[in-house]
């Protein structure tokens, strides 16, 4: 986890917010240190099979060149799809379970009355929609990013990250399109599915850290809180 060592705007935030960095730190403390025990064991493994080629006798050297080639792609593609994809589909799912769940926090400590959500549209999508109108956040590109990774992690959780098994598999095609660090691809043996790219993720987390706690201070300052809630700031 990369420490934040700006204290002045630590010392900033509200309790919830301190928990909200937290939170994050969290998310990306898994896939940072994920990521790097991948690594590691991947070369292990590497070094396993090159033994174990070693040690075995081939009568001919096409087996043994197969033989090779069949455990390195194991290797291969163990731990830079399976392993890895994985990591990274937990990491989105539980980076914004976190997001929805910080909004709909601040959403039931609002002093208005919220307008009916639309059909169909996510919670938190529809809160933060609010929030920016009445704060004017300007949270547009946030909003539209959102609403992406949510298509992405209900496909990630409904079928798996596969499209040719996800209903709306038209819609995140779409959703997907000039979004830069997540794509579909054809490395999964199963079929096409969705691909993370290294470093997509705690970009992700970086840019929350700053914007998803200034919400709720910006709703303090707009007076869009109940009485009670600014004692909350240091």
């Amino acid at each position: 986890m990369a420490v934040n060592r700006d204290f002045d705007t630590l010392l900033k935030q509200t309790f919830f917010g301190l928990d909200i960095l937290t939170m994050l730190g969290d998310v990306e403390d898994f896939i940072e240190f994920s990521e790097n025990n991948i690594r590691w064991q991947k070369q292990r493994e590497l070094r396993r099979a090159e033994h174990e080629r070693n040690d075995e006798v081939f009568d001919d050297p096409l087996f043994e060149v197969q033989y090779r080639d069949q455990a390195l792609r194991g290797v291969e593609y163990r731990f830079e799809i399976s392993l890895t994809q994985r990591v990274r589909y937990a990491t989105l799912i539980t980076l914004i379970t976190t997001i929805e769940w910080v909004l709909v926090a601040l959403k039931k400590r609002a002093s208005f009355e919220f307008p009916k959500k639309p059909e169909k549209m996510n919670e938190a999508v529809h809160a933060l929609t609010v929030f920016n109108d009445k704060a004017a956040l300007r949270l547009e590109q946030e909003i539209h990013l959102l609403k992406s990774l949510i298509q992405i992690r209900n496909c990630i959780v409904h079928s798996a990250g596969l499209l040719a098994s996800y209903k709306h598999g038209s819609e995140l095609r779409r959703g997907l399109v000039g979004l830069s660090g997540v794509g579909i691809s054809s490395k999964n043996f199963l079929g096409e599915s969705i691909e993370i790219e290294a470093g997509f993720l705690e970009e992700i987390i970086n840019n929350t850290r700053i914007w998803l706690p200034a919400v709720e201070t910006a709703l303090i300052v707009h007076g869009l809180f109940f009485n009670g809630t600014n004692p909350a700031i240091h």
